[in-house]
């Protein structure tokens, strides 16, 4: 089942994709430059404060305007009055990667997604809960994000971030004059505690490296593991646990404790995997993994706590009855590896079984609340429930929520 796509009304592209000519392409180690021409300071500081520890629903979303550099927007909401309490735009790079071009891999893209000219508008309903890629394009306060950057001429991609003042900086050296490949770092997601900025880099035989840039000093790059990245298209950098490791796959979403994650691997599909103890590829025979048994029926959406997934139909339609649009948790710590379903794995559906799509937008930090969109027809609207068996959803009826959860992502819920 693939995460729902956000109905909106698109603007034609113009700036924040294209490349400079000013010689400050990602070659240029350690620079720092504007962010675009427009815009970069005007909104600095706008809501300014930080983001509250906790009892706020944290957004994202991204517009391409068609004479502005494209912009990122992350907002904290009151979930018990859905009042705006923190905004930060984030001003896009003109050499930064943001739409899919040349198979560059960065979160910002999928973030982007649904902003650019020829995607039609869509009947279906919000995105699902965000990939923990997604969340860690920024760091811990929000106050800088991760940014792939691309020489327009030679196609080289290096590392950086910005920050909310307009500022870019450029973490990746310059190209070696060597007759090598050319660099190809991506995928760029930021350490929580903002010490570095992690990515990726494919090579001509398509073994893939992850590695690190420090954000300060001379931005010293640290090896963390590396592999064969054959039949791992569409797969993504996520990171996991303290001390922090880098986990390349596919629809990774990580454990509260960060001990555990989900991600699909190719011909194992949907696997609960035991986080290594170094960063590691997710994929077949390199990682200890348990695979979902099909009876479980669990496309999963997050975690509600340490070992319990929360889940939803793989194919959008469950076999149940009792299951139609519904969701469920899936007990990983019962997983024997075998294909069958232990007994007492599953858990009931939370909510009555119906004919609306549903799609779960987020879970709250502590896994006992969840909000999910619901499409009856064409009519769009968000219910709050509890994540225990049999419970009652309430429409969220604040003006504020609609407008927080029809466009983009929720990132998080603490």
């Amino acid at each position: 089942m693939a995460a729902l796509a956000v109905a909106t009304v698109l603007l034609p592209l113009v700036a924040g994709c294209g490349g400079g000519e000013d010689g400050t392409g990602p070659d240029a180690k350690g620079a720092k430059a504007t962010a675009g021409q427009q815009g970069a300071g005007k909104n600095a500081g706008q809501g300014g404060g930080a983001f509250p520890d906790k009892g706020v629903i944290v957004t994202a979303s991204c517009s391409v305007p068609a004479s502005k550099p494209a912009t990122v927007t992350v907002t904290g909401w009151d979930p018990a009055t859905w009042e705006q309490t923190v905004s930060r735009t984030f001003t896009v790079p003109a050499e930064a990667v943001v739409a899919e071009a040349d198979d560059v891999a960065s979160p910002l893209v999928e973030l982007c997604a649904d902003n650019f000219p020829g995607v039609g508008a869509s009947e279906d309903g919000p995105r699902a809960v965000a990939a923990t890629r997604l969340r860690q394009l920024f760091d811990k306060d929000f106050s800088r994000m991760a940014v792939v950057l691309i020489d327009r001429e030679t196609e080289a991609t290096g590392v950086g971030y910005v920050d909310t003042r307009g500022k870019l900086t450029k973490l990746s050296g310059a190209p070696s004059d060597d007759f090598g490949d050319t660099p190809r770092e991506e995928d760029a997601v930021f350490a929580q505690n903002g010490s570095a900025v992690w990515f990726t880099e494919t090579d001509s035989s398509d073994r893939v490296r992850i590695a690190s840039r420090s954000v300060a000093g001379e931005h010293a790059v640290t090896e963390q593991a590396d592999g064969d990245g054959d039949y791992m298209d569409g797969a993504g950098l996520a990171l996991a646990g303290d001390p922090v490791r880098g986990l390349f796959g596919k629809e990774v979403r990580v454990s509260p404790d960060g001990r555990k994650a989900t991600a699909f691997i190719t011909w194992q599909g949907y696997n609960v995997v035991d986080v290594p103890q170094g960063s590691a590829l997710l994929k077949a025979k390199r990682v200890k993994a348990t695979g979902i048994p099909s009876e479980a029926d669990c496309y999963p959406y997050g975690w509600v706590d340490d070992t319990a997934v929360l889940c939803g139909s793989r194919l959008g339609k469950a076999e149940d009855p009792k299951r139609k649009n519904s969701f469920w948790t899936l007990d990983t710590s019962r997983l024997d590896g075998t294909a069958d379903l232990p007994k007492g794995a599953l858990g009931d559906p939370i909510i009555p079984a119906t004919d609306r799509k549903n799609t779960v937008r987020t879970v709250s930090q502590d896994g006992k609340q969840m909000i999910f969109a619901s499409l009856q027809g064409t009519r769009l609207e968000f219910f709050v429930s509890a994540t225990t068996p049999g419970a009652t959803p309430k429409k969220i009826t604040a003006k504020g929520a609609d407008r927080a959860l029809r466009v983009g992502d929720v990132l998080e819920w603490r």
